[in-house]
C-alpha cells in the first residue's frame, strides 16, 4: 500500500472524526442563579427551584446553583391567567421590584452556542404583562423584541453566531409592569470534538497502515 492511498484513507477517518459537531444541538444548563420572581394576581415564583441555595417560596429572594422552571423543558402554550393563573409555568418579574432582571445560566463544559430561544407570555398588556422590550445576551448583544398582535405566547429566537463560554448572562429587559417566561432553551456544540466510535477504527487502521509503510522502507533501506 502506498501513502498515495493511505492518506487519503487517513482523511476520510478524520473527517468522520470532525463530523460530530457539524451540528448545533440543544444545549441543557447545570445550573442557574437569579432572583426569584414576584407574586401578583397569582404566584409566578420559581417555585420549582431546586439543588442550589436561596428559598424558591420568598418572592424576589436570591436563587443560586440550582435549576427550576426555566430549564425543565415545560413550555408555557397559555397566558398568565388562564385557568385563574394556577400551575402555569412561568416565572414573572416586576419592573418595580426586580427591573430587568438577568438569569445566569452554567454549562458541563465551553460550548460554542449559535443560538437561544427564549419562551414568554404576551397578553396585549392585561394585568400590566407585556413581552420584553428587548433580552442582552452577554457577549452577543441585545436583542430587540417585537409585540405581536394577537396576545398570545410566543417564542424570541436569538442568534449567536459564535459565543464561546460555559456561563450565559440572559437579561430580560421590561416594556411595562410584568415579564413572564416559561422557559429558556440553548443550541451549541461543545469546544472539543467528540470522536464517532465507528471512525476509531478507520483512524487506527490508517494510522497502522502509514507505519508500516514506513518499517517496510526502512528494511529496504
Amino acid at each position: 500500500m502506498s501513502l498515495r492511498f493511505v492518506l487519503p484513507f487517513l482523511a476520510c477517518a478524520a473527517l468522520a472524526v470532525a463530523g460530530t459537531t457539524a451540528s448545533a444541538a440543544q444545549v441543557t444548563p447545570v445550573s442557574y442563579d437569579m432572583l426569584n420572581g414576584g407574586t401578583g394576581s397569582f404566584v409566578y415564583r420559581d417555585e420549582s427551584y431546586t439543588g442550589g441555595t436561596g428559598n424558591p417560596a420568598v418572592s424576589y429572594a436570591q436563587l443560586t446553583g440550582g435549576l427550576g422552571d426555566l430549564t425543565d423543558g415545560v413550555i408555557a402554550t397559555q397566558n398568565w391567567n388562564a385557568g385563574g393563573g394556577a400551575n402555569l409555568p412561568y416565572v414573572g418579574w416586576l419592573n418595580t421590584s426586580a427591573p430587568n432582571p438577568t438569569v445566569t445560566f452554567r454549562f458541563d463544559q465551553v460550548y460554542d452556542f449559535s443560538g437561544i430561544v427564549a419562551h414568554v407570555d404576551d397578553s396585549n398588556g392585561a394585568g400590566g404583562v407585556a413581552p420584553p422590550q428587548s433580552i442582552g445576551v452577554a457577549g452577543a448583544g441585545t436583542f430587540n423584541v417585537a409585540d405581536p398582535a394577537n396576545g398570545a405566547p410566543f417564542s424570541v429566537t436569538m442568534v449567536l453566531g459564535s459565543l464561546v463560554t460555559d456561563t450565559i448572562d440572559v437579561t430580560f429587559n421590561h416594556r411595562i409592569g410584568w415579564i413572564m417566561v416559561s422557559e429558556v432553551q440553548f443550541f451549541g456544540t461543545p469546544t472539543s470534538a467528540v470522536p464517532v466510535p465507528a471512525a476509531l477504527p478507520l483512524l487506527g487502521a490508517g494510522l497502522g497502515a502509514l507505519g508500516f509503510l514506513r518499517r517496510r522502507k526502512r528494511a529496504v533501506a
